[in-house]
């Protein structure tokens, strides 16, 4: 019998590149969403209605699901950190995951694997020397415990005997997401980088971290946290060039000063003005191989349609 796949938060920028890819590999897959009127055409991607605000999920979407793949969560960037969209960023991501959870659990429901997210956020919003590997302590700032919540709540399905995989993120660069808000200012040749620029960035392509959930998928034995991330470490200074000249343009303005940054974002700004590199040893050990390395080559890929 085909394996099901149960997605949640397969609307969002990762979702639409992921359940193409899946589907493509003959999983069929039932997708949560807060929108009743969406209806499937084939037995094979199911929509079903969930509000985890109401507490609520359509218990037939747990109908054969071997397989969850939790892709939910508020976007970090969309808004200024008020008190109210902290905890909106916070419960997103927590909430989700003790709803799904508690599901699991009342219905009895035989799940094998729960593929989760989280960010390399969890190593806390500081410039350093460092290269953070996945049993490093947690910062201190608020994305960090987030990150530490986040885990934590995915951690549980561990008691239901189930496998837990959780991707510690970095950026996801691809057409969408945060290359789509940055891109349109590169092409017009102005410069995005913010601060000193001697920030790291972390990042991975939207193919990459595709193929990634392709083969934890496809290897069971997989477990446990792993930073998920290019293998190249990128400053922001050599991001903002890099894309720049993906367009083949230059610029001569400087870069964003960071008090400016500040009063603009507010809290939110220290997760971009500060970062530092992670190490991906841990994944590639277990066999997984990147391929849109250097970073470069991939931000001129990006660019060559819309030249």
């Amino acid at each position: 019998m085909t394996q099901r796949i149960l997605i949640a938060g397969g609307t969002g920028f990762v979702g639409r590149h992921l359940i193409p890819a899946l589907q493509q590999q003959g999983y069929a897959l039932s997708v949560l969403t807060r929108q009743p009127t969406v209806v499937a055409a084939q037995d094979a991607l199911r929509y079903f209605r969930w509000d985890p605000k109401q507490q609520y999920i359509d218990p037939a979407a747990f109908e054969q699901v071997a397989t969850i793949i939790n892709l939910t969560g508020a976007n970090i960037g969309a808004k200024r950190w008020t008190a109210r969209r902290k905890k909106e960023i916070l419960d997103s991501r927590v909430k989700t995951l003790d709803l799904l959870c508690q599901y699991c659990r009342q219905q009895q429901v035989p799940l094998h694997t729960l593929i989760s997210s989280s960010g390399t956020g969890y190593y806390g919003a500081v410039t350093t020397n460092t290269i953070f590997k996945e049993d490093d302590p947690i910062g201190q700032d608020f994305l960090a415990q987030v990150c530490r919540e986040w885990e934590n709540a995915a951690q549980q399905f561990s008691t239901l005997g189930t496998r837990v995989v959780i991707l510690r993120k970095g950026i996801v660069m691809g057409h969408g997401g945060a290359y789509e808000r940055m891109a349109p200012l590169a092409r017009r040749g102005i410069n995005v980088a913010l601060g000193s620029g001697q920030q790291y960035m972390p990042w991975i392509s939207i193919e990459d971290l595709v193929r990634l959930y392709l083969f934890l998928l496809q290897h069971p034995e997989i477990k446990g946290v792993y930073n998920t991330t290019a293998s190249e470490p990128i400053t922001m200074q050599d991001f903002a060039q890099q894309l720049l000249q993906s367009f083949n343009k230059k610029t001569l303005l400087p870069n964003a000063p960071a008090w400016l940054v500040r009063i603009l974002l507010g809290e939110m700004a220290t997760a971009l003005l500060e970062g530092s590199r992670v190490s991906n040893e841990k994944l590639r050990l277990t066999g997984f191989v990147f391929q849109d390395e250097p970073l470069a080559a991939y931000l001129k890929k990006l660019a060559s349609p819309i030249e």
